[in-house]
């Protein structure tokens, strides 16, 4: 999963502008590959949607959605995870932004073969802090951590880093984000606000 982030970052490193602030305020689209810990024969591969918007005294609101799955040996997986969140944001410097948000959420995961089926539902709070850098006027640096209390004992704790790129309005972007038993990486269009 480095071999598609490490490249992105390096290259993000070339070139210094005026730059403006992270904007809270967006509407995205990506592509997602996940890797869970104990199921390793499975490469899920899906969606995840994501809307964000500034509301106003430095607050901001997101959801997320994030759909994927994947088949082995006529088994299928699939895994569909929604988490709302509301966060302040702390302008450091013209280009540094650190957000801190709490959210709730839910993870669900159905295994089924043939006929028969098994799921795995659980509802969770979230705390997380995430800082953004705008190292020029396009390319934006990121990084954060999370913790999730999940119902039951299977908590979860996430570091998460990425870089977006604004290529004249549409931007790109690319993240990777380490949960304790699953990697994410999340291939993003994004459409700021």
């Amino acid at each position: 999963m480095y071999k598609l982030i490490l490249p992105t970052l390096c290259l993000s490193c070339c070139g210094f502008a005026h730059a403006v602030q992270p904007s809270y305020s967006f509407l995205q689209a990506s592509f997602v590959k996940t890797e869970l810990a104990d199921l390793e024969p499975f490469n899920l591969n899906g969606y995840e949607l994501r809307a964000s918007g500034e509301v106003g005294y430095g607050f901001f609101v997101e959801y997320k959605h994030t759909d994927s799955s994947d088949s082995h040996d006529g088994f299928k997986l699939d895994v569909l995870q929604r988490q709302f969140s509301v966060g302040y944001i702390h302008n450091i410097s013209p280009r540094l932004t650190l957000d801190y948000r709490v959210g709730l959420g839910n993870f669900d995961m159905t295994g089924t073969r043939d006929s028969d089926s098994a799921s795995a539902d659980t509802d969770f709070f979230s705390a997380a802090t995430n800082v953004r850098y705008q190292l020029t006027e396009n390319v934006e640096v990121f990084g954060g951590v999370e913790v999730q209390n999940w119902d039951g004992d299977a908590d979860q704790k996430a570091y998460r880093f990425g870089a977006l790129y604004d290529l004249l309005g549409v931007i790109g972007g690319i993240e990777y984000t380490k949960y304790s038993d699953q990697e994410i990486v999340n291939m993003s269009i994004r459409y700021a606000f």
